[in-house]
């Protein structure tokens, strides 16, 4: 064959015999281009939850307050007025960030002292630290720019001479859980997650497609059992598997474990049964093992992406939400960088519930599924054995 020929009976076998071939090469690029578009279409973090600690309530900190506010970076959930409460919010992830506006903060500006301004900020996750740290500066700056031109100007001082002279609000910044704002600290624990997902599917995805094959041998054994007994000793490797990985990152990279045991193997569990129950219903759908490999992949690829781990979820928009919702990376990558860096994880329970109704549902479909396919496979070979 010439070389022409060649290049057309390739061309024939992608886009007629197997289109899918074509489809993936032709269309995978175009669709995770569009999924990457789609999350970080908004190009900042916006609408961060924030809570206000005023001590002076003052006209001077109900300005400072309100420029917050006017930002779109950032929104107010709550105000407290004692030490305690604030330190419980931030805790509890019902708020990223503080504002602490300290007593005698209007007092001290009219008397030309200088008066700061603490943030606390929860930097767990670094998407939230980076743009926190940036903004606030701003803001307290230009209020501090204000408030002490005005203060000049009522001293019968020239408006350019009070601008030159104003200053009188510092920021001070308290780093909250991971103080050094290590890269290392925030990424290596989702990292690990997601690599691990990535190899119980690969390892899962063939345990019913072969089964299929030679499927008579194992006509007596119920549905529900046989999944299960498949499942799990990959359930058993995956927990040994996310152990070690956490304490490499541990040992080896020094990577902070703030939290316990029983909590990390807890969300560790709900996370690899909900795993490998989706490895388990996409071997049940399929009969051809290429395919087998190929749709999994689909699925996990832009998991981590949409998982809220690298990208924070209240930066998405509906679709993205929606997306990572019925990915179980969304439930666990968080909720186990909470447990090593800050100690807890407010969360715990309920995605630790979520994983397992997850899981348990899809184990379901699945015996179902297989169970409907393997009585049709059985007919049909009944049918063509020799009387």
């Amino acid at each position: 064959m010439l070389l022409k020929d060649v290049i057309k009976y390739e061309l024939s076998y992608m886009f007629r015999q197997n289109p899918k071939i074509a489809l993936i090469l032709l269309g995978l690029p175009i669709l995770y281009t569009i999924l990457f578009g789609l999350v970080y279409n908004a190009n900042s973090v916006k609408n961060i939850p924030t809570l206000i600690y005023d001590q002076d309530q003052t006209h001077a900190s109900f300005a400072l307050i309100q420029a917050v506010a006017d930002s779109d970076r950032y929104k107010i959930v709550s105000q407290v007025n004692t030490q305690e409460a604030m330190e419980e919010s931030l805790h509890n992830n019902e708020a990223l960030v503080a504002v602490v506006i300290p007593l005698n903060f209007s007092r001290d500006i009219k008397l030309g002292k200088s008066s700061q301004v603490m943030i606390t900020i929860n930097s767990a996750n670094l998407m939230f630290s980076n743009s926190i740290l940036g903004s606030i500066s701003e803001i307290v700056q230009t209020v501090s720019i204000g408030v002490g031109q005005k203060s000049l100007e009522g001293l019968s001082q020239m408006p350019s001479q009070a601008l030159s002279n104003a200053a009188p609000i510092r920021l001070a910044v308290r780093v909250l859980h991971n103080p050094t704002l290590s890269y290392s600290n925030f990424m290596l624990a989702g990292m690990s997650v997601f690599i691990l997902q990535l190899a119980i599917m690969i390892a899962i995805c063939f345990i019913l497609v072969r089964e299929y094959a030679s499927i008579s041998h194992l006509k007596d054994t119920s549905a529900p059992v046989l999944l299960m007994g498949k499942l799990i000793p990959y359930w058993l490797c995956a927990m040994i598997d996310f152990v070690l990985c956490l304490a490499i990152n541990t040992l080896f990279f020094d990577s902070p474990f703030r939290g316990d045991i029983g909590s990390l193997l807890l969300i560790g569990c709900a996370f690899t049964f909900a795993i490998i129950n989706v490895g388990a219903f996409y071997s049940v759908i399929v009969t051809n093992e290429v395919l087998a490999v190929q749709l999994p992949m689909l699925y996990v690829m832009p998991s981590y992406l949409f998982s809220g781990y690298s990208w924070p979820l209240i930066a998405m928009n509906d679709f993205s939400r929606g997306f990572a919702a019925i990915m179980p990376i969304t439930y666990a990558a968080d909720a186990i960088r909470d447990i090593l860096l800050a100690g807890y994880s407010p969360l715990l329970f309920r995605n630790v519930g979520i994983l397992f109704t997850f899981g348990g549902v899809l184990f379901c479909l699945s015996c179902v599924i297989f169970s409907q396919y393997r009585k049709k496979i059985l007919r049909r070979l009944s049918l063509e054995a020799p009387l």
